[in-house]
C-alpha cells in the first residue's frame, strides 16, 4: 500500500467514526436512550415477525443481551411478542412504530446535513463508491439485515446490499 493509499484509508476509518457517531446521537436523541434499543426498533420494523434470536445476530449481541434487550423494548411498549409457537416474532406496537420513524427521521436529518456539506458532483460520485463498499459484503440475508439495521429503506430503492445478494441468491 502507498502513502496515498494508506491516506485515504485513513480519512475512509475517520469519516466511517463520525458518520457512525452523528447517527447513533441522532437515534439516540429520538429515542431517548442509548445501546442498541434505536438498532433494535429500526431493525423490527424493517423485518417484522422476525425472531429475537435472529434480532440478536443482526446486533451482533449474545442470547441475554438479547433477552434483556427484548425486554426493555416490550416494557417501553414499543415491541410485542407473538404467543404463538416456539419462536415467538418479535412486532413493533404502534408506539413502537412512532419511535422508530422518529429515530429514521432524526437519521435522515442529520444525515442530511451532512450531505449538504457536499457538492452534487461529490453527492453523485458518493452512490457508487458506496455500492462499491457494501454491495461485496451481502453474503447472506442475516448480513444483509446487519449492514442495513439503521437505514431507512424507503429512501434507497435501489440498495446496493439487497441488490448484490439478491443476485449472489439467484
Amino acid at each position: 500500500m502507498n502513502v496515498r493509499e494508506e491516506h485515504a484509508a485513513n480519512l475512509l476509518g475517520a469519516s466511517a467514526l463520525f458518520v457512525t457517531g452523528i447517527i447513533r446521537e441522532a437515534v439516540t436523541g429520538a429515542v431517548g436512550s442509548g445501546g442498541a434499543l434505536g438498532e433494535a426498533l429500526i431493525a423490527i420494523k424493517d423485518q417484522p415477525g422476525r425472531t429475537a434470536d435472529w434480532l440478536g445476530g443482526v446486533l451482533g449481541i449474545s442470547q441475554p443481551g438479547t433477552a434483556h434487550l427484548v425486554r426493555r423494548l416490550t416494557e417501553q411498549g414499543w415491541v410485542e411478542r407473538s404467543s404463538r409457537g416456539r419462536a415467538r416474532p418479535l412486532r413493533l406496537t404502534s408506539e413502537g412504530e412512532r419511535v422508530a420513524a422518529a429515530a429514521l427521521a432524526a437519521r435522515q436529518s442529520a444525515l442530511q446535513r451532512l450531505i449538504e456539506r457536499l457538492t452534487d458532483e461529490q453527492r453523485e460520485h458518493l452512490v457508487p463508491i458506496a455500492a462499491a463498499l457494501l454491495g461485496p459484503e451481502a453474503r447472506s440475508e442475516r448480513l444483509v439485515a446487519t449492514l442495513c439495521r439503521l437505514c431507512d429503506r424507503a429512501s434507497c430503492p435501489q440498495c446496493p446490499v439487497y441488490e448484490e445478494w439478491r443476485q449472489r441468491a439467484t
